[in-house]
């Protein structure tokens, strides 16, 4: 089976996290498995649970692991942690970890024949789905071809931070039917008549529809309390994020925390990876990682 994401600063994870060997930890986003392995590499009679929401990329992530006997799979968002917990008959865990990008597998998986959900810009036979879990109503062929064109706007500007919303929601209103990323990315491109760019000219308006769709935000606020609450005394959640929306949650949320005495910020200067991991893996470049402990009275 081949691998497509490379885990972000996957070091610096283990080292925050505080891995004891008996442990009992919990990757909120386990994607193909990669920060699990290293995990359960540090576990001797601990106990590793991984959530994702991506039924598909869960099973690789099972097959990727599946010479560990201390390791639990669950099919589900993490803002359900609790239920999660209680199935396991668990009160409080050690540590927990999420990672909210996006992974390469949703990108680059057409190598083995994987449904891309119309993320990739360059997809032009994927239908414009983007939902990670096909549990979901609304998908972003919803968004573009149904939605009012100011609701569009208003999504790409809040959800995605981008200014020419207004210009690029018009413009897609005008060349419906959208049915493909590529003519969604395309769309985005003759109107802010860029093309050659470090970052796509179309990132902000996939990612504001991705967020959308799978209520990324919303997940994230109730995730946050509820995973401090879940904690033992000294456990620690570890969040790494990829823009500004995200950080700036996970950032408010554990100030509002702290504050609240439920713990203490343990990043006081946020943790971004190294030239070198940036070299070697540029998907990490945007990547910020914040710490929280709860407090061991």
């Amino acid at each position: 089976m081949k691998v497509f994401h490379t885990p972000v600063l996957l070091n610096e994870v283990l080292q925050f996290l505080n891995i004891k060997e008996n442990g009992i930890y919990v990757d909120a986003t386990c994607g193909e498995g990669g920060h699990s392995l290293a995990i359960l590499n540090h576990l001797k009679n601990g106990l590793l649970i991984c959530i994702d929401q991506d039924e598909e990329i869960l099973n690789r992530a099972k097959e990727r692991l599946s010479g560990f006997t201390n390791v639990r799979f669950y099919n589900d968002t993490f803002d359900n942690l609790d239920e999660i917990l209680k199935n396991e008959k668990l009160d409080s865990v050690d540590g927990i970890l999420a990672d909210l990008g996006i992974s390469m597998f949703h990108l680059q998986g057409k190598e083995e024949n994987v449904a891309l959900l119309g993320l990739s810009y360059n997809d032009d036979k994927s239908p414009l789905d983007m939902r990670l879990d096909k549990r979901l109503s609304i998908t972003a062929f919803d968004v573009v071809n149904r939605f009012k064109e100011t609701e569009l706007a208003r999504i790409l500007f809040e959800y995605g931070e981008e200014k020419e919303g207004r210009k690029i929601a018009r413009e897609i209103v005008r060349s419906r039917p959208v049915k493909t990323a590529k003519q969604l990315a395309d769309i985005v491109i003759k109107v802010k008549r860029e093309r050659r760019k470090r970052i796509h000219p179309a990132t902000k308006t996939f990612l504001a529809l991705r967020i959308f769709v799978n209520e990324e935000l919303e997940k994230l606020e109730s995730f946050i309390p509820l995973s401090v609450d879940k904690l033992c005394k000294n456990g620690r959640l570890v969040i790494i994020s990829y823009h500004s929306l995200e950080d700036r949650i996970v950032k408010n949320k554990f100030k509002l925390l702290e504050k609240e005495c439920k713990g203490k910020v343990i990043t006081k200067k946020v943790i971004t990876p190294s030239q070198t991991e940036i070299r070697q893996n540029k998907s990490s470049r945007s990547a910020k990682m914040r710490v929280f402990e709860k407090s061991g009275g």
